[in-house]
C-alpha cells in the first residue's frame, strides 16, 4: 500500500484520498466517531475522492483529488487553470481567504462559524500538479484547516 502511494506521488498520479488522514485526524475535525457512509448515499465524482461523516451525517468531510488523469473530463488544460476557476468561481460566489503554507497556493470559501459555532465551507489546495477540494459540513474553522494541512502534508 505505501509502495503504491509513493509510486503514484511520484508518478503525478491519482492518490488514495482515504490514506490522507488518520482516524484520530478524521474523528477531531468531525467531533464524533466517524461511521461509513453506504456508496447509494455518496453521489457520484470523477476525480478520486473519500467522504468521512458521523452518524446521520451530521458532520462531515470530503476530499476529492483531481490530478492530471481527471482533469480532461472537466476540459481544463491542468491543475493551475482548475484552480483558478474554483477560486474565481468562490470569490464571485462568496467570502474567500486565501490560506498560506498549503501547497502552491489555497484559499478557504465560506468556512465562517455560524451562530452554532460550526461552519460548512471548502479549502481547495493546488499542490505538485492536482487541486485537492476539501468540502466541509458542520465543523470548525480551525479544526479544518488542521485537518486540511495534515492531509496536505502527506504529499
Amino acid at each position: 500500500m505505501l509502495y503504491s502511494f509513493v509510486l503514484a506521488l511520484a508518478l503525478g498520479g491519482a492518490l488514495d484520498p482515504c490514506a490522507l488522514a488518520t482516524t484520530v485526524e478524521v474523528e477531531t475535525v468531525l467531533r464524533a466517531v466517524a461511521v461509513d457512509v453506504p456508496a447509494s448515499e455518496m453521489g457520484e465524482e470523477t476525480a478520486p475522492y473519500c467522504l468521512w461523516a458521523t452518524a446521520g451525517r451530521a458532520s462531515e468531510v470530503k476530499l476529492a483529488i483531481w490530478s492530471q488523469e481527471e482533469l480532461p473530463v472537466l476540459d481544463m488544460p491542468d491543475a493551475a487553470a482548475y484552480f483558478a476557476k474554483l477560486h474565481a468561481e468562490a470569490v464571485a460566489g462568496g467570502r474567500v481567504m486565501p490560506l498560506g503554507g498549503l501547497g502552491e497556493r489555497a484559499f478557504v470559501s465560506d468556512l465562517y462559524p455560524k451562530t452554532s459555532g460550526t461552519a460548512d465551507g471548502s479549502i481547495v489546495v493546488l499542490k505538485d500538479e492536482r487541486v485537492m477540494v476539501f468540502d466541509f459540513v458542520n465543523v470548525t474553522s480551525r479544526e479544518a484547516q488542521a485537518f486540511a494541512a495534515n492531509a496536505v502534508g502527506r504529499i
